[in-house]
Order: structure tokens, then C-alpha cells, then sequence
């Protein structure tokens, strides 16, 4: 993107000089009758030029732009395809029974859930809910994406639980977590008592996290 910037930048910079080049000489205060024949040549050979210089800037800009989408498309690939990998991870724990402290099949909680389906990512989540909900960048609900993090307050004042979002529906998302009551499952916003308890999204898988 600065590589585009700066190419729209020397595109301005030339045709301002350009500009200033052709009504220079008239700006200056001499007559047209002065410089004679030789203002027209000279009009044409900076537009000539200018017109070439402009033409290769643009083949540069438009390459740089196909360059910039491919990579914007790479990139979500990628992140499609770590999301996905992070949220198998955690549905190996399906149906595992709660346990506070738990990181393992007989028994889990809800970090320990997330501690264990970003194992194989370069993500380093710390171990309680409320230190997960300060990393990452802080998503809308209306942005939420599969793998993203999702925190809730069921106790207290502070954020105590969390989940991974694994559904994004038009006025509902779906994430798996570990609960005190039932274990691993999958829960939704809708239900009532996650809608009231819910507190914000994490944006915490990088592109090249895995």
C-alpha cells in the first residue's frame, strides 16, 4: 500500500511539473513573439514526455495493485485456513467434562480449552480469561469471524469466561467453551443467558500463525 501511495505521489508530483514547465515561460513575463516558434516545440516534447512518464507509472501502479490484492487474498486464505484448524482443535475436546484448572481430556475449562486449540499457532494466550481479553484487537460483533475469541461475565464484574467463535450468522454467533455445567459444547448469543452476560470479541489468530 506505501508503494502505491508513492507512485500516486510522483503521478501528482510530474504532472505538476508538467504544468508549471508549459506556462513558464508565459508566467515569467516573456512574449510570445520573444520565444518565437521554438514555445510550441518545446510544449509538445514535455507533454510527449509527460504522457510516457504518466503511462509507465500507471503499468506500475496497476501491478502493484494486482500484487496487493493476491496477497490480501493469500492472506485470508491463510487465516481461513488457521481459524479452521484452531477451532478442529478444540472440537477434539467435545464433550469433555468441566474441570477448574483442567488443560486436558479428563477434564477442561474454558482457557484451558483455548490454551490447547492454539497450541500449534505462534499465538501466545496467557492463562485466565481475563488476561486472554487484553490481546488481540478488540472486533464488533457485526466483524466477528470464525476463531475469533468471545468473553462473557457469569460471575462477578470481570470477564471469567471465554469461548471460540465458530459460526458467524446474521443476528447470531455460535462458539464452543467449556461449561462449569454441561463441559465442551457449543453455545449461542441467542441464548438468553450468554446475550446478557456477553462482554466483547478478540481478534487474536495472526495470518501467519501456524
Amino acid at each position: 500500500m506505501a508503494k502505491l501511495i508513492g507512485l500516486a505521489t510522483k503521478t501528482f508530483c510530474a504532472t505538476f511539473f508538467v504544468a508549471n514547465s508549459v506556462c513558464g515561460a508565459q508566467a515569467s513575463g516573456i512574449s510570445n513573439d520573444y520565444l518565437g516558434v521554438d514555445q510550441d516545440k518545446d510544449k509538445t516534447i514535455i507533454l510527449a514526455q509527460s504522457t510516457k512518464h504518466d503511462k509507465e507509472l500507471q503499468k506500475q501502479l496497476d501491478a502493484l495493485l494486482e500484487q496487493f490484492i493476491y496477497e490480501s487474498q493469500q492472506r485470508q486464505l491463510e487465516g481461513s485456513y488457521v481459524s479452521s484448524q484452531v477451532i478442529n482443535s478444540a472440537f477434539d475436546f467435545y464433550g469433555v467434562r468441566y474441570r477448574y484448572g483442567g488443560t486436558s481430556n479428563n477434564g477442561i475449562d474454558c482457557s484451558g480449552l483455548v490454551i490447547n486449540a492454539f497450541a500449534q499457532t505462534t499465538v501466545n494466550l496467557p492463562r485466565r480469561s481475563v488476561d486472554m481479553a487484553k490481546v488481540g484487537e478488540t472486533i464488533k460483533k457485526d466483524r466477528a469471524q470464525k476463531g475469533d475469541l468471545i468473553f462473557f461475565k457469569t460471575k462477578g464484574s470481570r470477564i471469567n469466561h471465554v469461548g471460540i467463535i465458530t459460526e458467524v450468522l446474521k443476528d447470531e454467533i455460535k462458539f464452543i467453551h467449556s461449561s462449569t455445567s454441561k463441559g465442551v459444547i457449543v453455545s449461542s448469543t441467542k441464548e438468553n443467558y450468554y446475550r446478557s452476560r456477553f462482554v466483547q470479541i478478540n481478534r487474536v489468530l495472526e495470518f501467519q500463525s501456524i
